[in-house]
């Protein structure tokens, strides 16, 4: 039940293995099927390939990218959702943001930055989910959970932490 004292770095490098699996999750996409989803929306659809999705770090931002098309589209477009974090020298806990209007063709960001944006919010959080569970568990026997994002250069930063236990308060 020791919880690890510094945060655990992943090399972005390193993540596309890792986000593989994450992502058929994020998405409920079964292993055997086929990486294109579409999602529809109020009569139009975008189809989305989850096997492109990708991360990129710089200090303080986490960069996830992902193709996308639809018939509006002459070629498919790679979209980016930039969000801002920590560093790991001046962590801010889960608080993440990103912008309102993601760039890329109006015809997809004007109806699906909320989508891609929520997609790929999920995508990080279960990543450092899983992260900090590959790490260990609590005194309880709960696996450990992120208590930060941070980003440095290159690098995906989680600090783990026990859940805290609040069973004992009483109003």
């Amino acid at each position: 039940g020791e919880v690890p004292k510094k945060g655990v770095t992943l090399k972005a490098a390193e993540a596309p293995r890792l986000l593989r699996s994450v992502i058929r999750f994020v998405a409920d996409v079964p292993a055997d099927s086929s990486p294109i989803v579409v999602w529809e929306q109020e009569g139009s659809e975008l189809w989305v390939d989850i096997s492109t999705v990708s991360l990129t770090c710089i200090p303080g931002v986490i960069r996830v990218a992902v193709k996308v098309g639809c018939d509006q589209l002459p070629a498919p477009a790679v979209i980016t959702v930039p969000f801002g974090v920590g560093t790991p020298q001046a962590p801010t806990g889960l608080v993440m943001s990103s912008l309102s209007r993601l760039d890329g063709p109006e015809v997809v960001t004007g109806r699906w930055t909320a989508a891609l944006t929520a997609f790929t919010w999920e995508a990080i959080l279960e990543l450092a989910s899983r992260m900090c569970a590959e790490l260990g568990r609590d005194a309880t026997g709960l696996p450990l959970i992120p208590g930060s994002i941070a980003a440095g250069s290159q690098t995906f930063v989680v600090q783990p932490m026990a859940r805290n236990d609040l069973s004992g308060l009483r109003r």
